[in-house]
């Protein structure tokens, strides 16, 4: 096997991924853009914030050039967060020769709402991308248990390629067209865990958490197919599936946020933390949004009083409880 994959970004899943695809016995390049963490990285072969207690392989390179990364690699598989896509797209872009490019980046531009491909593809203008998405928490890739997710693209062979470069007896892949909705699913999941950790703060019980992820999956339903995406899609792995992982997992950031709210209060949460929360950013993404497009997203805008107005969650459970009675 001749690929030399570049992983862009050392944050939980990249790292998970690098170990994932070293033992497929691929040659793994890692890059960390924050010189702290990558002279961590490379003193102690592990990362404090993510993966305390397991090493990362001396097999795998890790490096904090760009340059680098991008130069010596066939494969870039990008996992940085959201926030910093688009910087670090223009900083690849320099350097790139075309090679297929994974995008694993879960999440929306909240100044613009744009998608990870649409930036990727305004910026260096290549169709030889797919993106993956799925119920992937990343400490239970590294721990080698049994996971399926999906590589879309707009080109078959380009989702099958990665397909079979990544499918093993641990890991499951499926391909479809459907990119829209494959990125939808992946970021508006992380809305709607934010509010499964409130549900979890309270100990409201399970009556209470499965009620509200099915009128999750509506509501991703309903953006998702007006945003250019297919209602199967938000019933499959980077939707129904992701949203099932990411509401329930002890190691979601965006469910513990939530949970976090109620327990210690947003503001000494969000010092304490030194993981990205994915649905704070894609929460304002998605509210401005149903804004745009006048569709209802009653869960999404409560969470968004919360997050960015302190609105009190028990008022806003209050709120959405009593709203006018409807059919489902």
């Amino acid at each position: 096997m001749g690929e030399k994959i570049g992983i862009i970004g050392a944050g939980g899943w990249g790292i998970a991924l690098s170990i994932l695809l070293n033992r497929l016995k691929y040659k793994i390049y890692m890059w960390e853009p924050i010189k702290e963490n990558y002279e961590i990285l490379i003193k102690k072969r592990e990362s404090p914030d993510y993966f305390k207690g397991i090493k990362i392989p001396r097999s795998i390179e890790i490096s904090n050039s760009i340059k680098d990364i991008v130069s010596e690699t066939t494969i870039l598989i990008i996992v940085v967060r959201s926030s910093f896509f688009k910087k670090t797209i223009n900083l690849i872009k320099k350097f790139y020769r075309n090679q297929p490019v994974l995008i694993g980046t879960k999440g929306l531009d909240f100044k613009t709402c744009k998608r990870m491909s649409e930036i990727l593809k305004e910026l260096i203008n290549t169709e030889n991308f797919a993106v993956i998405s799925g119920p992937t928490i990343a400490k239970e890739i590294v721990k080698g248990y049994p996971t399926a997710a999906v590589i879309a693209s707009y080109n078959d062979s380009i989702a099958e390629y990665f397909q079979k470069l990544i499918s093993n007896e641990k890991f499951r892949i499926y391909t479809t067209n459907d990119i829209i909705g494959v990125e939808i699913g992946g970021s508006f999941k992380n809305v709607i865990a934010i509010g499964a950790g409130i549900i979890d703060g309270f100990y409201f019980g399970m009556n209470t958490k499965a009620s509200y992820i099915s009128r999750g999956l509506n509501e991703m339903i309903k953006i998702g197919k007006i945003l250019g995406g297919e209602e199967k899609t938000f019933r499959g792995l980077s939707g129904l599936g992701d949203l099932i992982t990411t509401s329930f997992s002890k190691y979601s950031r965006n469910r513990s946020f939530g949970e976090g709210i109620i327990k210690i209060g947003k503001d000494k949460y969000l010092k304490k933390t030194k993981m990205v929360i994915e649905g704070i950013p894609a929460t304002k993404a998605f509210y401005k949004l149903s804004k745009k497009y006048k569709v209802e997203l009653p869960l999404t805008e409560s969470i968004y009083r919360i997050i960015y107005k302190n609105a009190s969650p028990i008022d806003e459970i209050k709120r959405l409880m009593l709203r006018e009675l409807k059919e489902e």
